[in-house]
């Protein structure tokens, strides 16, 4: 019995050994963020020497091509014909798209190394995009102080021609109102020298009739 326990604990200890020795070897030993423009051809290189090897790629968590050296065996799985893996270390994506952009991985199994995987997280950009949004705002940034310029500018002219009318409308006013003070000065004078004549006239035929 003591016999069978400690067999079945060995066979344990084994097993823990092998899942941490494999855990160990299968680690990420390449990680880079990679960007590209809208209609770029992007290309990831697994870098590989050994011979006898097996190559996994992944978009995401999809498979999209597998190659075993050792089976000779080659399957494809593409999510786009515009991909392409040739030789097996090298994925290449022809004019990318938008929804090209995603986590993508080559695992690498050999006798030498075990297992690696390297991973790129790949970002596709679009410049069309981006130049309008800045053109945009720079237009933005030029033509909002050019509006407020422009209508503080309107708004001071039409102060200045309300002020000159203002000013005329007074100055028309003051011209008229000097004009019927002299006028009234003009028809004092007349009358007064109307009545000036009237009585020298008078007193002229009285000095005539008093002779009489």
């Amino acid at each position: 019995m003591e016999t069978l326990l400690s067999w079945d604990l060995v066979s344990v200890v084994i097993m823990l050994f092998l899942v941490s020795t494999e855990s160990a070897a299968d680690t990420t030993k390449y990680q880079k963020n990679k960007s590209a423009s809208l209609g770029e051809i992007v290309t990831l290189v697994c870098n590989n020497s050994e011979m006898d090897a097996s190559y996994i790629w992944k978009k995401d968590t999809v498979l999209i091509f597998s190659h075993s050296d050792t089976l000779n065996k080659t399957e494809r799985r593409f999510t786009s014909d515009r991909m392409s893996v040739d030789p097996p270390t090298k994925l290449t994506i022809f004019n990318v798209e938008l929804h090209d952009t995603g986590s993508y991985s080559c695992q690498i199994t050999d006798d030498q190394s075990g297992v690696r995987t390297m991973e790129w997280n790949l970002t596709i950009t679009n410049n069309l995009t981006d130049h309008a949004e800045h053109g945009l705002r720079k237009l933005l940034l030029f033509t909002i102080p050019s509006a407020i310029g422009g209508v503080v500018l309107c708004i001071t002219i039409c102060c200045i021609v309300w002020l000159c009318r203002k000013r005329k409308q007074e100055q028309t006013s003051h011209c008229d109102k000097h004009g019927e003070e002299s006028n009234a000065q003009l028809d004092g004078h007349t009358a007064r020298r109307e009545q000036r004549q009237w009585s020298q006239y008078f007193e002229r035929l009285n000095s005539v009739y008093g002779q009489w």
